[in-house]
């Protein structure tokens, strides 16, 4: 960057006379201007002026292109281009006497004019033809700027629009690849566990087929039929009661005696060959209000937990108790137990510790006591088993 100071008058005096907002003066006054103005070279690069510094001088441009550049909380941002002969900047701080908003780079190699600090001061108050042009000339300024800088949020605005469209779009791809996903495990789940109650029920028909089958093992391979066809059925009840959120629960008072031996009759029936021993112990057995069916699967959903977690066998103790206005329900295993991080996600939708579970059951379990208004906690331990608890409202609210 360099500075002439002597460069020739007449020279100094033309490039004032291609400024348009000198055009009001006369030539005694230009001479007396030109005295005031030096000339700046600058190399393509070169910072002019530093944003934060006081304001010393007033820049024309006479030849070359410079940008201003100012810094926002997103980075710094060009917000201009200057390269007009006539073109000038600086005069905001000046006329504002504050330190410098922007940095102005050199794009190309300029010749500029400069007027310091007191020399402008000096000629605003002796010629206000000047001071008019040059306001009015920043004024175009700003309006031009203000037209770039709506231009910018134009263009922001289609961006983001187009932004906002490509991520709906990815959402959307997302969402139905997560849809295949969900559907392809359930799908896969099912399948599992669909095997072992057919293969059952088809090995035992086979055998009801033969001649010489005695009375009591017909009636014993037909049992076992019924009840494995039961456990299709409630199987694609537990797929439709997820589909559907639980949200179809029809509360009633019940009798809670008679709901438990229904219970109990069937879980007997269930853990038979098993090795898993049933123990109930009731110390409530009055009134309550809730769905019955819905809380039979409840129970059924706690107890193939129980046995799964049991594989050679164990001990599945139920107990209820009246705690205030609340009912207590107490399921106990004595399986292998969860680690916190399985207990923790024990009642997530999909979420299962077997190959051939749908990892729906405990899902439906938790939407079906909070839709009765009540609650349920887990407890577990590595080698010593889990308990889950419920509590239920035994009053409709």
């Amino acid at each position: 960057m360099t500075t002439d100071l002597t460069a020739n008058h007449e020279t100094i005096v033309l490039l004032l006379r291609r400024i348009h907002f000198f055009d009001g003066l006369k030539f005694e006054e230009l001479e007396r201007l030109a005295t005031l103005v030096s000339i700046l070279s600058v190399e393509s690069g070169e910072v002019i002026i530093s944003s934060g510094e006081p304001p010393e001088a007033f820049y024309i441009i006479e030849r070359g292109r410079v940008e201003i550049v100012r810094d926002t909380s997103a980075g710094s941002e060009v917000v201009a281009t200057l390269g007009r002969s006539g073109d000038f900047f600086g005069e905001m701080a000046l006329i504002e006497s504050r330190p410098r908003s922007s940095t102005v780079r050199a794009l190309t190699p300029c010749e500029l004019l400069v007027i310091s600090r007191p020399d402008f001061d000096e000629l605003i108050r002796e010629h206000p033809s000047i001071h008019f042009e040059v306001t009015r000339a920043l004024s175009h300024n700003l309006r031009r700027s203000d037209t770039r800088f709506a231009e910018k949020i134009l263009e922001k605005n289609r961006q983001l629009a187009q932004a906002l469209a490509d991520l709906k779009a990815a959402q959307e791809q997302l969402l139905q690849q997560e849809r295949l996903s969900l559907v392809g495990r359930l799908a896969s789940g099912i399948i599992h566990d669909l095997k072992k109650p057919l293969t059952c029920i088809s090995g035992y028909a086979q055998l009801l087929a033969g001649d010489a089958l005695a009375a009591e093992k017909r009636r014993r391979y037909a049992d076992t039929i019924v009840r494995e066809v039961q456990r299709l059925v409630d199987m694609a009840n537990e797929i439709l009661r997820f589909s559907k959120g639980e949200r179809d629960i029809h509360m009633r008072r019940v009798n809670l005696a008679d709901w438990l031996r229904e219970v109990e009759e069937f879980l007997g029936r269930d853990f038979e060959g098993s090795g898993v021993r049933f123990q109930t112990h009731v110390e409530y057995d009055g009134p309550v209000f809730f769905d019955p069916d819905k809380f039979k699967n409840v129970f059924y959903n706690l107890a193939a937990n129980a046995t799964a977690a049991m594989p050679e066998g164990g001990t599945f103790a139920f107990s209820c108790r009246r705690q205030g206005r609340l009912l207590c329900l107490e399921f106990r295993d004595t399986g292998t137990g969860m680690t916190p991080e399985v207990a923790a996600r024990v009642f997530d939708d999909f979420f299962s510790q077997r190959q051939d579970g749908t990892g729906l059951g405990m899902a439906i379990v938790k939407r079906t006591v909070e839709a009765h208004g009540g609650s349920i906690e887990v407890a577990s331990e590595l080698g010593r088993g889990s308990r889950f608890t419920i509590h239920l409202p035994l009053e409709s609210s």
